[in-house]
């Protein structure tokens, strides 16, 4: 297989698994349904193509391969902007996953190829976690667009769209107990949501994943905008302890919406 063949099928796992997540699961015409896809893609000389969700639906993915993927993707144009990819980091069996929005670096040289939020953020997350008593290696901690980008880069919503796909696979992968997003950013893109941060926060949301699992998602603050905002650790604390209450078992029903 070519880079074109390559770049048009993981361009169509992308389309196809935003599609699912926003309800669409099957085509008009000849197409078919979700997970089973194959289709022939002749003008690229393609015989075959694959079925795309297959190791979602059997839990076979592991997250090496799919960092392997962001490693070397150029689904968009952000590609010709980043300073490095930003697969994630943590446990292959995390029993929390938490997402970000994106890895900004000030300075297109000497970035920690470590970073998942930022220098400051990441310290501050670091504190966040060892005062709910999780040792690092239950947790897993990545970001919506996988690319680590100069400030200079604004992203786009249709960026998102586009990489989110990579994050779906990662939580199918990685099957946590629960999910924390952290900023409206995140928050959105996987509860797709139009309340503010503020009113989501506070209990527990449902995030349905492509292998249809319930997983139960706590949104909170970015710990960039903690650094900002001092006065609102307060408000995160108590998110904290409610993912700390989760993990534990003793979470409430009448928290969940």
């Amino acid at each position: 297989m070519d880079q074109q063949q390559y770049n048009i099928i993981n361009d169509l796992r992308a389309l196809m698994a935003y599609h699912h997540s926003i309800g669409i699961e099957e085509y008009p015409g000849q197409a078919m349904s979700f997970p089973l896809v194959e289709r022939r893609v002749t003008s690229a000389g393609i015989a075959s193509l694959p079925p795309p969700n297959q190791a979602l639906t059997t839990g076979s993915e592991r997250p090496d391969d799919i960092a392997t993927e962001v490693n070397s993707c150029r689904n968009c144009e952000l590609a010709a902007q980043r300073v490095m990819p930003v697969p994630g980091r943590g446990t292959a069996k995390a029993r929390l996953l938490i997402v970000g929005g994106w890895l900004t670096t000030p300075e297109l040289t000497g970035s920690s190829p470590d970073l998942i939020f930022g220098l400051e953020e990441d310290r501050m997350l670091a504190r966040m976690l060892e005062a709910i008593h999780l040792d690092p290696a239950e947790v897993f901690v990545t970001n919506i667009l996988k690319c680590g980008l100069p400030a200079s880069c604004q992203p786009a919503a249709s960026h998102i769209h586009c990489c989110l796909s990579y994050l779906q696979r990662q939580i199918v992968a990685i099957a946590p107990v629960l999910l924390c997003s952290m900023g409206i950013i995140a928050t959105r893109a996987l509860l797709d949501l139009p309340q503010s941060l503020s009113q989501l926060r506070g209990r527990c949301h449902l995030y349905r994943g492509l292998d249809g699992r319930q997983i139960p998602l706590i949104p909170t603050y970015h710990p960039s905008y903690l650094l900002q905002a001092t006065e609102m650790k307060a408000e995160t604390w108590k998110d904290l302890q409610l993912i700390e209450q989760k993990l534990a078992g003793k979470e409430q029903d009448s928290l969940f919406t």
